[in-house]
């Protein structure tokens, strides 16, 4: 059990690291990973030291009580220019790549131009690799939108605390109805990405949701063995095996799906921009579906905006004892940089529902 120390709950105080600095996670995720037989929590959010743009990359923190954080650095790196391939940390990282392969990862790692939002990380125990997606937008050749892209980036690293090398950026699963309605992105632009997040299932099955169809469709897919890529190819993927359609046109962003007692549940939100809406959740025997939705899990004051919060995640503090806490961002549009975290814990009822009740200044006790 973490030390009894106070969380800011709905109040959101500034959280700051062990030198006393903002902390920069922003749309993360918080997971415990044993290293060198040392086990300790990392938390993994994007850098909005700069705003929303030049793009800060993506910022890595560990703590071995959920308190007490520690900065491990920015662990996967933006570039100023494609010539950056040549100083030290890039070189160190991709020097055997030729100037091809530079010009096609530049593109994802541009930060005058790119957007990463939404990183996670998982472990894969076959290959010893730590696994970072994300989404992966911004401005590109042919596109001069911050969300015209829509793909989504994946990295890989022999430690959480990096460096990482990014591997690309890629368009997943899509219907295969050219018929079908597409939201925004059309049957040109299937298989868009743009909120995302991770699921690694008991049995090491790894799992991407992700908002596609103009995010008007919740998208699961089940990711290949060494978690970089789908387990199928995209364009001979079968829905309902290798991937699942949900909630088709409601809208959903800011996934966050966890596991208790045999089943598994995913928090979301609505689409709203930066402004916050009422979350909803639902509930299944697979991290697939079928999903039944099962309403608003908060219950006091300022639910229709939960708290003033948009879902990053889930943390599974003490999952035999039931012991969760949501992890939500309360975006600051204007001051992106002094965007806040507000953490509250999960009830979990019978019949398989769960609030997230309003609390300040709590503790696990």
């Amino acid at each position: 059990m973490p030390d009894n120390k106070t969380f800011s709950g709905a109040a959101g105080e500034r959280m700051y690291d062990t030198k006393g600095k903002l902390i920069q996670a922003h749309g993360g995720q918080i997971q415990k990973f044993t290293v060198n037989g040392t086990k300790r929590w990392y938390w993994i959010g994007e850098d909005k030291t700069d705003g929303y743009r030049p793009c800060g990359g993506i910022h890595m923190y560990s703590s071995s009580d959920l308190f007490q954080w520690k900065d491990e650095g920015v662990i996967l790196r933006t570039m100023d220019t494609i010539e950056d391939f040549m100083l030290p940390y890039f070189k160190q990282t991709y020097g055997d790549l030729d100037r091809i392969e530079q010009k096609r990862l530049f593109v994802d790692l541009d930060r005058q131009n790119c957007v990463i939002e939404r990183p996670k990380i998982i472990y894969n125990k076959k290959t010893g690799k730590y696994v970072i997606w994300f989404h992966a937008d911004g401005r590109c050749p042919g596109s001069e939108g911050d969300y015209g892209k829509a793909k989504a980036g994946v990295a890989i690293a022999d430690s959480p605390t990096g460096n990482f090398r990014f591997l690309g950026s890629y368009k997943l699963n899509y219907h295969n109805d050219p018929t079908a309605d597409y939201g925004f992105d059309g049957w040109e632009n299937r298989g868009s990405v743009r909120d995302m997040n991770l699921f690694l299932d008991k049995d090491d099955t790894a799992y991407i949701i992700y908002s596609s169809e103009g995010n008007r469709t919740t998208y699961i897919s089940k990711l290949n063995d060494a978690y970089t890529a789908l387990a199928a190819e995209r364009d001979t993927a079968r829905e309902g095996i290798d991937f699942t359609r949900n909630f088709i046109g409601a809208y959903k962003e800011a996934h966050a799906m966890f596991h208790y007692k045999n089943k598994y549940y995913l928090i979301q939100s609505g689409c709203t921009g930066w402004s916050p809406n009422p979350a909803s959740y639902a509930v299944a025997d697979c991290p697939m579906g079928p999903w039944k939705e099962m309403g608003d899990p908060c219950p006091d004051v300022g639910k229709e905006t939960t708290y003033d919060s948009q879902s990053a995640c889930v943390i599974p503090v003490e999952e035999e004892n039931g012991i969760y806490v949501y992890m939500g961002d309360r975006w600051n549009e204007q001051d992106l940089a002094d965007s806040r975290y507000v953490w509250l814990p999960i009830q979990f009822f019978p019949d398989s529902r769960i609030a997230l009740p309003r609390m300040e200044n709590w503790t696990f006790n």
